[in-house]
């Protein structure tokens, strides 16, 4: 079977993001208390799933698209990156909050 290139490689892009979805939000979904609000886990345990679907799918032969590729992406940055305001704005004179 010859694949091209660039499904390659969007392909390859798409598995690890997904993986790198799955890595991050199946350790929060752990961690969390049944105080909870209900919205977050509901929304961790649809990520964590699309995540498993999009694995799939690409292992058995799917090809994924440039738009699904990037909102992947961009959700696997928003996991990674730190969440706390305090490292991503910094006041004037170099403090921190």
């Amino acid at each position: 079977m010859n694949i091209p290139l660039a499904t390659f490689a969007l392909n390859l892009l798409a598995l690890v993001s997904a993986s790198v979805i799955l890595w991050r939000a199946e350790p929060a979904l752990a961690r969390m208390s049944g105080t909870t609000h209900w919205m977050i886990r509901y929304a961790l345990l649809l990520l964590a799933g699309g995540a498993i679907g999009i694995i799939l799918a690409i292992l058995s032969g799917a090809v994924v698209d440039l738009l699904t590729l990037l909102i992947l992406a961009g959700i696997a940055l928003l996991l990674l990156c730190e969440r706390r305001l305090r490292f991503l704005v910094t006041r004037p004179g170099g403090r921190h909050a």
